[in-house]
Parts: structure tokens; sequence; C-alpha cells
């Protein structure tokens, strides 16, 4: 890392005193492949999905690798109810059919056996309020200004549940694919601060972060907002992770590793699995722009 940084300095140095072109080689070795997880339990029915993978190094321009080999088992502790994930088409999965694993209130446990170890992670999965509508603006050239582009702006209306503090993920779809020219979103009782408010509805960033300026919607479009939620700990972990995701200028915050839940059981081992095991309860709609 601090060639890459030295690297970049000369970079600027010669862009900002020199009307000349000079190539400088670094040798960046290579990094360690730390192996990291991508698990996500829901309420929903179906199909449950574990990815574990390998993260590649900064330069390489290939897809991660898949860890194969390690056996996964998912625990309701709440209910004792035990499921057994497989590897197949490159991930981990156990197909619920027409029943849910995740249920609103229960806790669950992660158990991985792995390279010969264990390790373990806990959540507890939810309540999340619903979306109650999706509303559209068109904006011609005289309803934008700055930056802003002409088209369809969309806004999300949901209100917070009363009672409790309430942790939410908001990501945003643009048919039928995330949609990556908006952030992704996490909020506490619809707001940005614990014990600001309570039951009432989300704040217009929230509401109108469904929409990126620089690409609004067409006619056509299929807008969906998906509402997950969160513990305390996971919002604590999305909540780091958006923040080093999105932070960029001149007081951009240095990157780290972000901290994981998942524990080697054996605890003189130097052995690590990165990522999160989360659990999410999930609310949506969907709106098409005629």
């Amino acid at each position: 890392m601090k060639q890459y940084k030295l690297y970049i300095v000369a970079l600027v140095a010669l862009y900002t005193f020199s009307s000349c072109e000079k190539v400088i080689d670094v040798n960046l070795p290579d990094g360690e492949k730390l192996p990291y997880l991508d698990a996500w339990i829901t309420n929903k029915p179906g199909k449950q999905t574990i990815k574990f993978l390998r993260a590649v190094n900064y330069l390489e321009n290939k897809a991660p690798e898949v860890v194969t080999g390690a056996q996964i088992v998912v625990t309701d502790v709440t209910d004792n109810k035990t499921y057994n994930f497989t590897f197949q088409n490159g991930a981990y999965e156990y197909d619920a059919g027409a029943a849910a694993i995740g249920i609103i209130g229960h806790t669950y446990k992660l158990n991985i056996t792995w390279d010969g170890q264990q390790f373990e992670a806990t959540d507890k999965l939810t309540r999340v309020t619903k979306v109650d509508s999706i509303s559209v603006e068109y904006r011609d050239e005289e309803k934008t200004s700055g930056d802003e582009k002409v088209g369809y702006y969309a806004e999300m209306h949901a209100r917070d549940l009363i009672g409790g503090t309430d942790y939410t993920w908001i990501r945003t779809y643009k048919n039928g694919s995330l949609n990556y020219h908006v952030n992704e979103m996490v909020a506490i009782d619809a707001s940005f601060y614990e014990d600001a408010s309570d039951g009432y509805v989300f704040i217009e960033p929230f509401r109108e972060g469904i929409t990126s300026d620089g690409e609004p919607y067409e006619k056509g479009d299929v807008v969906k907002v998906v509402l997950r939620s969160l513990s305390k700990p996971t919002y604590d972990f999305l909540d780091q992770l958006i923040d080093q995701l999105y932070s960029g200028g001149l007081f951009a915050k240095v990157l780290q590793n972000v901290p994981s839940n998942i524990f080697n059981k054996q605890a003189d081992s130097k052995k690590k699995i990165y990522g999160w095991f989360g659990t999410v309860a999930e609310s949506e709609l969907s709106k098409t722009i005629n």
C-alpha cells in the first residue's frame, strides 16, 4: 500500500510540474487472498444462498475465487432447527421451498467447518416496516437545476414502526437489477440518529435517495424499493461499509478492514474469515413509470 501511495504522489507531481511524460513501474507484491463470507438469511420463502469466496488482489481483473469444501450449517436457535447448506452452482444453498428459514424475532447461528477449523456467527432477525408507495415526478429544464438531468424522479414513502429502535437497509432496483447510480442507505427510525424520532415518515434524503440526479429514470423503467430490517450490530457493520464505499474527495477516510462477526472457535488460531452473517426481514414495492 505504501508503494501504491508513492506511485500516486509521483503521478500527481509529474502532471503538475512537468509537460513531459515518464512511466514509473512499481512492483506491488501480491497480498494474501483473504477468505470472506457474503451470508444473508431472509424471511422470504425459497432458496437461501451463502457465498464463500477469496478476495483477489487489488490490481487483478478477475472474479473472486470460490471456496469449496466447507460445511455450512444455519441454526434457528429459538426453535432449535438446523439447515444444512450444500455446495452447488458456485455457492452454498438451502432450498426452503414454500416455507422460510427466517422468522422475525428469532436468533440464528452460523457454523462453518473449513480447513480443519470451526467458525461461528450469530444475528437476530428483527421486524421491518412496509413501503407505502412510490411517487414519480417528471422534471423538465424548468424544474431541474445544477447537475440535475431531465427525467423521471421517483420518491419512496414509508413510515417507521412505533415502539423500539428500528434499523433499516434501503436498496433500490431498476428494471430488475440493483441501481448502482444511487447509494446504499441505512436508517435509524427513518432518520440518521437514534432517539431522534419514532413512528415518523422516512426523512427526505431517504425518500429522494432512490433516484440519481445524474441518471434519472425513463418512461417504461420499473423502480423497486426493498426495505431490509437490521439488528444493531448488522447496522453498525453496514454503516461502516457504506461510509468507506462512498467516502471520497480531499477529506476521504482511510480505508480499513470492516470488522467481521465471524469468529474462529479455536481462540489460539490466526486463521480468519472476513465478511458478515446477517439476518433480514424484507418488504418491497415496485412501480412502472408510465
